[in-house]
C-alpha cells in the first residue's frame, strides 16, 4: 500500500497559504504596522508556531487558530473576533487550494497499477478531508488517518502503524511520501515503512531515504 502526506505533497500549500494570507492583508492591511511581505513572513511564522502546538497538544485545533489572529491583531481580541477574522482567512486559503500537476496523472497510474491507497497527515481529519475533496482526489483514498484520529503526529512511529493496522496491511511493505525529510521520510522510514522523501523545492538527496523530486519519478520506486 502507498500512504501519502497531503499539504506541500499533494495540495500546494505553501502556494494557498500565501496567496491567502496576501487576500487577507489587502481587506485588513490598514490596521496592521506591516507592508504586504512582512505580513505574509509574520503569517507564516505564526502559522508554524502555533500549529506545532496543536500537534503537541498544548492547543486545540480552533484555539491554535485564534492565537494566530491574537499573535496578528492584539490579545485584547476576545476569541469570537478572533474566530471571525480566521473565517475571513480561511474563506481566502480554501479559494487557492489546488493539487501540483503531478499529482492526478501519478495517483491515476498507481491506480491502473493495482495500488491501493492511503492518507496519513497531521492536523483535523474534517479539514483535511475536505482538501483532498476539494482539489478532486478523495475517491482515490480508500484509508484516510489524521493525527486528530489518532492522538498522535508525525514522525511518531505510532500513527504510521496504526495506520497500517487500519488498512489491513503490513508495515513493511507499505510506502509512504511526504515532502519533509524529518517528518514524512525518516518518520515513516522510523516505523519500519519505506519512506520517500518528496523533495520539490531542489535537488537535495540523502542517504538514508529514497529521494524524488517529483511524483512523476514515483511509480520506478513502487513494485
Amino acid at each position: 500500500m502507498i500512504f501519502f502526506d497531503i499539504d506541500a505533497t499533494l495540495l500546494d500549500h505553501d502556494r494557498a497559504e500565501k496567496m491567502g494570507a496576501i487576500d487577507f492583508y489587502k481587506n485588513f492591511g490598514d490596521e496592521l504596522e506591516h507592508n504586504e511581505a512582512e505580513f505574509v513572513d509574520l503569517w507564516y511564522n505564526l502559522s508554524i508556531k502555533y500549529f506545532e502546538k496543536f500537534l503537541t497538544k498544548e492547543l486545540s485545533f480552533q484555539e491554535q487558530r485564534r492565537m494566530r489572529i491574537k499573535g496578528l491583531f492584539g490579545h485584547h481580541l476576545n476569541n469570537e473576533q478572533a474566530d471571525s477574522s480566521f473565517e475571513n482567512y480561511l474563506d481566502l486559503y480554501k479559494k487557492n487550494w489546488s493539487a501540483y500537476d503531478d499529482v492526478i496523472p501519478c495517483l491515476k497510474r498507481l491506480n491502473q497499477q493495482g495500488f491501493r491507497l492511503g492518507i496519513i497527515s497531521n492536523g483535523d481529519y474534517n479539514q483535511q478531508l475536505e482538501k483532498l475533496k476539494s482539489i478532486g482526489i478523495h475517491n482515490f483514498f480508500d484509508c484516510i488517518i489524521t493525527s486528530s484520529e489518532i492522538g498522535v503526529a508525525k514522525p511518531s512511529p505510532t500513527i504510521f502503524q496504526k495506520a497500517c493496522v487500519q488498512a489491513n496491511v503490513q508495515v513493511h511493505k507499505s510506502y509512504y511520501i511526504g515532502d519533509r525529510l524529518e517528518t514524512d521520510a525518516k518518520g515513516s522510514k522510523n516505523a519500519g515503512m519505506v519512506g520517500i522523501w518528496l523533495n520539490r523545492k531542489n535537488n537535495t538527496t540523502h542517504a538514508d531515504v529514497k529521494v524524488i523530486h517529483s511524483l512523476d519519478e514515483l511509480t520506478t520506486l513502487v513494485i
